[in-house]
């Protein structure tokens, strides 16, 4: 089988075995692998629930980010209101939409009338940046004059988690797929420490941090 990569975060934690080997497979976006029909099953971002390519059906698996999640933050320069430029990392863009109802409901910032700008790091020039991933969990907050946990935001004004993604897979694959999915997270959380320990170690995150981070994400199995 062939499986989506994962360019926004990578920490997604399902292992499927291929040819008797485990191997990750991490969140992804949509591609033109996907578009394509060539990829068999991939994460999909929640935001384009309604957009799911023809020939894929919905699985039912999916993560969400409670409220003390670690990976997904506004950091800026000038207090929330007065921010007139953003700064999205290139392939987080889905999250813009995703939190456009609580940037203006809790911080007064209208989505629509800013400048927004796609990068592929951090550089000076915006007011402020919205961040998803492993660049959050890195982030130092002490660089930045306002710093806000939007998952927090988020529970605060919707009333729920972030929905994040869901598993999509192509419909002659889904049976197959679905079986996977399902034992790869039983195996995950069995042998959580040690996949936190390493990823940690490999993306230069401390440990407390991911550990922490991991606590508030929420598996989703849905009816």
């Amino acid at each position: 089988m062939t499986f989506g990569e994962i360019r926004e975060f990578d920490f997604y934690p399902f292992y499927v075995r291929l040819r008797g080997i485990k191997m990750p497979v991490p969140l992804s976006g949509v591609d033109t692998l996907i578009m394509s029909g060539r990829i068999d099953a991939t994460p999909y971002p929640s935001t384009m629930a309604r957009a799911i390519p023809g020939g894929y059906v919905r699985l039912p698996y999916g993560l969400a980010l409670g409220p003390e999640a670690l990976d997904l933050m506004l950091v800026s320069s000038v207090q929330p209101s007065s921010i007139s430029s953003l700064g999205i990392i290139k392939g987080y863009e889905f999250i813009l939409h995703l939190l456009e109802d609580v940037l203006r409901e809790k911080f007064g910032v209208n989505v629509k009338s800013l400048r927004i700008s796609v990068f592929s790091d951090l550089v000076p020039g915006v007011d402020a940046y919205l961040l998803y991933g492993d660049i959050a969990l890195r982030i130092d907050g002490d660089s930045f004059r306002y710093t806000y946990n939007m998952a927090r935001a988020y529970y605060e004004v919707m009333g729920k988690p972030v929905d994040i993604a869901f598993w999509i897979a192509r419909e002659d694959k889904a049976g197959d797929v679905e079986s996977q999915v399902g034992n790869s997270l039983a195996y995950w959380m069995l042998r959580r420490d040690e996949f936190l320990l390493r990823y940690a170690n490999g993306r230069k995150i401390p440990f407390e941090t991911l550990y922490s981070h991991a606590e508030a994400l929420l598996f989703r199995v849905y009816d």
